[in-house]
């Protein structure tokens, strides 16, 4: 009876080390939603969950952190920014003018109620620090213009500008079924609406003239204006990656990539470059290099 008293001490002792020791927390990192610094980095969204376990693999809980990051074009030097744990950014976009950054936030019904503006830059700021621009009824997309100055946004029947301080809302046009606005280079804004079955490229001068509505054939969903050559628009057509010269005298979309799987891509400042991450894919940062033939994407995250 000793003997069994003594076994039973024994391993009462060995369940508390192993309950006590056995314990143990896992990490796994997504990297989301790319753009660009004007620097030339690569901005994105990395989310770090971290789950407890107990020695038997069963989960005891679980915490996450959304963070704004920086990395090179090549996925190297990983830079913090700021948290924005449980209110992850939408589209993010940056300045073509000074170090901010915009995004899209409180997704609901397919619109967002506001955009942010942050000041990214190195060291002291000047400026703005941060600001919280508010549409109540709801907004599709948004961009910067071609001086920083004034942000483009759409609903999904009307395209505006604003300045960046929340002033001189004005309307551009109206058009139903809205889906995507983009700005930043350049003096036309670039829209996209939707048609029967086909998406509408069209183009219009912020005061709302020269509108210009390309063929359905020649037009490009989530279009970036290059920067290098304002008349070539880059987007998605027919499951590739295109682009379109709309100075032509009969514009027609021109292949760069095709099965393009690439959602919301981001042109660089300099337009040799584009990052996107991939639709179905829960992590995952790609950057295809459009200086280079044949066109091949990388995937840096």
């Amino acid at each position: 009876m000793f003997k069994n008293w003594k076994l039973g001490i024994v391993i009462l002792m060995l369940g508390l080390v192993v309950a006590g020791c056995g314990e143990r927390t896992e990490n796994a990192s997504y990297y989301y939603g790319p753009a660009w610094t004007n620097g030339g980095k690569v901005i994105f969204t990395k989310t770090l969950q971290s789950t407890r376990k107990d020695f038997l693999g069963s989960q005891l809980g679980s915490s996450y952190t959304d963070s704004v990051m920086t990395m090179t074009a090549a996925g190297a030097d990983e830079s913090f920014l700021f948290d924005v744990t449980g209110a992850p950014p939408w589209e993010m976009s940056n300045s073509p003018a000074n170090d901010y950054v915009a995004y899209l936030g409180n997704l609901e019904n397919g619109l967002f109620g506001k955009i942010i503006i942050r000041n990214i830059a190195a060291g002291a700021h000047s400026g703005l620090e941060k600001v919280e621009l508010i549409f109540p009824s709801g907004i599709k997309s948004f961009d910067w213009s071609d001086d920083g100055k004034k942000l483009v946004y759409c609903t999904s029947q009307e395209i505006h500008t604003i300045k960046i301080d929340g002033t001189g809302d004005s309307i551009v046009t109206t058009q139903a079924k809205l889906e995507f606005v983009t700005w930043k280079y350049g003096s036309k804004i670039a829209f996209v609406y939707t048609s029967g079955a086909n998406k509408i490229l069209s183009l219009i001068s912020e005061n709302g003239t020269g509108r210009n509505n390309l063929s359905a054939s020649a037009s490009v969903d989530m279009p970036q204006i290059s920067s290098a050559d304002t008349d070539i628009i880059y987007g998605i057509a027919g499951g590739s990656y295109c682009s379109v010269d709309v100075s032509a005298g009969t514009p027609a979309t021109v292949e760069v990539l095709s099965n393009f799987k690439g959602e919301l891509p981001r042109l660089s400042p300099d337009a040799s470059k584009v990052a996107y991450s991939k639709t179905g894919e829960q992590s995952g940062v790609y950057v295809l290099d459009l200086s280079v033939t044949p066109k091949t994407e990388t995937k840096v995250k």
